[in-house]
This record gives C-alpha cells, structure tokens and sequence, in this order.
C-alpha cells in the first residue's frame, strides 16, 4: 500500500475548472503549421536515421565490415544514447524552450549524419552515429509537448496521430529519397575535398542528406513557443503530484505481469520491424540482384503506402470494437497483430520471385502497424493519469532498447556466425521474423488476459482516471 500522500486523487479539479476554460489555444492555422514543420522534421529525421541501410553494400566493401557490424552501426549505435536521453530530454522539455530544444537537436543529429561522410573506420563511424542518436533523442519527447499545448484536449489525438504517422513516412521517403541521391552522387563517383581528402559515393551520400537538416533546424525560428497549457490543475496540485520514484516503481512492479509482458510483447514486433528495415535493401541486392535504386523505389513504396495505412486501419477496428463493448479491444488487435504475421515473417523472404515477396512486404508493412498507433492507449486505459508519462517512458525506453538495439544485430549474429554467408541472408530473416513473432504472440495473449483484470478493476474505482490507488 503507497502512503496516503501518494494516493490523493486530483479533488482540486473542480476548483480549477474554470481556470482551465480561460487557456487560449494557438489558432488552428498556426497550430497545423507547426504540426506539419514537426512533421517534416520526424521524416527528415527517418532520412539520416535509415539512409545506412542503402549503403550498406558499399560500406562493407570500402571498410572491410562484417554483417553484425554493419548492424551495430544502425542499431546498438543509434539507440545507445538515443534511448537512454529520452527521459532527460523529457523532463527538459517541462521546463525549458522547446523550440531551442528542437533546434539544437536537429542541428546536432544533421551535422553528426555529415560526419558519416568523411569517416575512415568501424570506430569512426559509430561514434558519428551515436552523435545522430544523440540528437534525435530530442525531438519527438518536445515535439509531443508543443502539440499537447496547441490544441484543446479533443483535437490532440488526431494531431499526434498525423506526427505519429511520419515514423512510416519517414521510412517510406527514406528509401525514395535516399536512393535518387544515391543515382546521382554515384554518377559523379568519389570527388576530393580540401583537408577531408577522398570521398566516395557513400560518403558523398552521408553529407547530402545531413546538411540540408541545418536548413530545417533554422525554420523553426518560425515556431512561436505556445502557452503552457492547464497549469493551474497542475500548480493546483503540486503536492498530490509528487509521485516518488519508489512509490511508482512499486506500483507497477504490483502490476508486472500486463506491463513489462505487454512492453515485451512490442518490443518482439518493433525487433522484427527494425530487421526487416535494416536489411531488406540487402536481401534484395544480394538475392535478386537488384540495385539500390531499384530498392529504394518499389519497397520505398511498400513501406509508405501499407504502414500508415495499417496504423490508421489498426485505430478504426479497435474503436469499432470498443463501441461495440470488447474491453480489451486495443490488446486484441496486437494479439491478432501477431498471429497473422507468423506465416508471412517466416516465408516472405524464402520466394524465388521478388513480386510475390513484395506482395508478402506490403501484407507484414500493413499487419505490423496495426497495434503501433494503440500500443500506448491500452497502457493509459489502466494507468493512473500520474503515472501515465512514466508509462510511456516505460514502454519507449524497452521497445527501444531491446528492439532498435537488438534486432538488426540479431539477424546479422545468424549470418555471420550459424551460416557463415552473406548469401545465405534470407534465412536469417525468415528465423528473426517467425520466431520474434510466435514469442510475441505468447506474450500478447498473456498480457490480454490480465488487461482484462486490470480494465475491470480500473472500470469499478470511484476515480479511475485521477487516482494512483484506482487499479
């Protein structure tokens, strides 16, 4: 049992409430305006994020790098600080400028992307790589607060979901975008550079995506910092807000086997997701002979058509489903998530002809996506709105952690050490994807189970969205 100064529920509410009605909000124009800067930041920040995974072949080449550490370079290396800042740079964006947060961010993550070009060495590499994590780190935990504090609470969901939705986008303009500029640095092979010496096409590549993003870091000079919003709920409550690190970490230690099941559980999906974005560029090269251009235009496409769609699709059913008095609709939809994708995860990559796994892409690009828009709701519909944010950090910090970290290197550790053979990439796929998925639908049909106990317990609290004690 929390101390009785933990377990206050927000009774000052009502005497705030007419405060909160006197908050101004920034004009729509202005409040889309500045979702769709937001926007086109996430995307650019897909672009210096994911622009490896097409130059993958080349690197190996100029460098001498084994699969596993090409992985370490796109995944272990970006999340390292990538998900260890996230909380920091959260609490950051609580007190200070976000604008300048976001600023600083991409001007770090953009010029660190151009030091890719001119690195020489494994070592080299990964450090600049880090750096990219570094600054990405900042933008999404701010960019979040600035669109909570643009529009009223009934409009927030669609704007999030617009922001959200640049993680395929960005992925998706990625792989178009990254490989015309690889067509065209290309043609002009390696060029010479005062002081830098040599650059090859790769590296010419590094530096024409990074330095574009100072362009962008700059725009958001355009950005008017908003009103902090519905701060005198929170001055209200100062002292019921003083959750201490122990008393959270105690509550949902009491509640392990939905919230670190279900964390587990996603972090199997984006572990398979990041695989397939790490080295499907290289399945295609190396099994069907394509070209990086060819890559990037037709799973370019793949990715950014089905994965939006799949997110968008996979809130429509689960609403639908929770009008019509499923409780557990949204753990329903990864349950099923799972089970459709076993037999795709583990095939796809096995075909001979390259249309029909393209066919087999869009079917896992669309499936995937559609628990990733409702991952998070399902964890607010049973936890106390105090520890809702450390929910949230909860669930970032392990999908990131364990499926941006692992899960391209998880495929590589196949190639490189149980089957010896670049060749042989495929196969390693075909075993991260089945088994990744398999585990995570374990893991889903378990968390269901005891969402349904803690929906039911949360549904009869006297103050079920306010207090900490509620489930």
């Amino acid at each position: 049992m929390l101390p009785a100064s933990s377990l206050r529920n927000y009774e000052p509410f009502v005497q705030v409430n007419s405060e909160l009605k006197t908050n101004t909000y920034p004009s729509p124009r202005r409040a889309w305006s500045m979702v769709s800067l937001l926007t086109i930041l996430y995307i650019f920040s897909f672009l210096d994020r994911t622009i490896i995974v097409l130059l993958i072949e080349p690197i190996k080449a100029d460098l001498g790098l084994s699969d596993t550490q090409i992985s370490l370079l796109y995944g272990f290396a970006f999340a390292l600080f990538y998900t260890f800042l996230g909380i920091p740079i959260a609490r950051l964006a609580d007190r200070r400028s976000r604008r300048t947060i976001i600023m600083v961010g991409v001007a770090i993550w953009s010029v660190m992307t151009a030091i890719c070009g001119i690195t020489r060495n494994f070592a080299q590499l990964f450090a600049a790589r880090i750096g990219v994590g570094v600054g990405e780190a900042a933008l999404s935990p701010a960019a979040y607060s600035l669109i909570s504090d643009s529009f009223p609470p009934a409009e927030r969901a669609r704007a999030m979901s617009v922001y959200t939705m640049g993680l395929y986008l960005g992925v998706g303009f990625s792989l178009l975008l990254g490989g015309v500029v690889i067509e065209w640095i290309g043609a002009t092979g390696s060029v010479e550079l005062p002081i830098v010496g040599e650059i090859r096409a790769w590296q010419m590549t590094f530096i024409a995506v990074g330095l574009p993003g100072l362009l962008l870091a700059g725009l958001m000079m355009t950005v008017r910092e908003p009103v902090r919003q519905e701060l005198g709920l929170a001055q209200a409550n100062t002292e019921a807000d003083q959750v201490s690190l122990r008393d959270s970490f105690e509550w949902f230690a009491k509640r392990w086997r939905f919230y670190a099941v279900f964390c587990l559980a996603m972090s199997c999906l984006v572990l398979y997701s990041y695989s397939l974005t790490a080295w499907t560029p290289s399945f295609f090269i190396r099994t069907h002979d394509w070209t990086s251009l060819e890559v990037s235009r037709y799973y370019g496409l793949v990715v950014l058509i089905f994965g939006p769609t799949g997110i968008l699709f996979g809130g429509w059913w689960a609403s639908r489903r929770a009008r019509r008095g499923d409780i557990v609709a949204n753990v329903r939809v990864a349950v099923v998530c799972f089970a459709l994708l076993i037999v795709p995860a583990g095939a796809m990559t096995l075909l001979d002809d390259p249309n029909h796994t393209l066919v087999l892409m869009a079917v896992v690009k669309f499936v995937s996506g559609l628990p990733l828009g409702i991952a998070v709701a399902a964890m607010h519909e049973v936890t106390p709105n105090r520890l809702r944010a450390q929910a949230v950090g909860l669930y970032m910090f392990t999908i990131n952690l364990i499926g941006l970290g692992f899960g391209p290197t998880a495929v590589a550790l196949l190639t490189d050490y149980l089957f010896g053979d670049p060749q042989m990439l495929r196969y390693s796929m075909a075993i991260v994807g089945s088994i990744s998925c398999f585990i995570g639908l374990l893991l889903t049909v378990y968390a269901q189970k005891h969402f349904r106990v803690q929906k039911t317990s949360y549904a009869s609290s006297e103050h079920p969205t306010n207090s900490i004690d509620a489930v």
